[in-house]
């Protein structure tokens, strides 16, 4: 198993997702296909064998495709038998209250993980 680096573009977030567990998604997220972009996201956390993870979302900005894709992909993770803690850290600019009542809603959705919401200024 190989790092999983996605350059990020103007609808697509930034993925750098390493074989140590630390994880990272951010930017925009509103690609054309969605299925088609996170399909080798999920293809490589099903492969992913990390006790400990850590995973950092800086989203400026996420459609609702994106939304339930993202999701998907922290619950999925959730419900591997290979990782045992799980630490996610949502950050979100000061102002930006859709961001922060995105990030509590994916808190109030996942079971298992230590889930910090993190109000920061220049994240992206």
């Amino acid at each position: 198993m190989q790092n999983l680096f996605i350059d990020g573009t103007d609808t697509t977030p930034a993925i750098n997702f390493y074989t140590n567990g630390k994880l990272l998604i951010k930017g925009r997220s509103l690609p054309e296909d969605v299925h088609k972009f996170y399909e080798p996201v999920f293809f490589w956390i099903k492969e992913l064998e990390a006790e400990n993870v850590h995973i950092e979302l800086k989203m400026e900005y996420i459609n609702t495709s994106s939304t339930k894709k993202i999701l998907n992909l922290l619950i999925e993770l959730e419900g591997s038998p290979k990782i045992k803690n799980i630490d996610i850290h949502w950050y979100y600019e000061y102002d930006d209250l859709d961001m922060m009542e995105l990030g509590e809603l994916f808190e109030s959705n996942l079971k298992r993980s230590d889930f910090q919401l993190i109000e920061a200024v220049d994240i992206f």
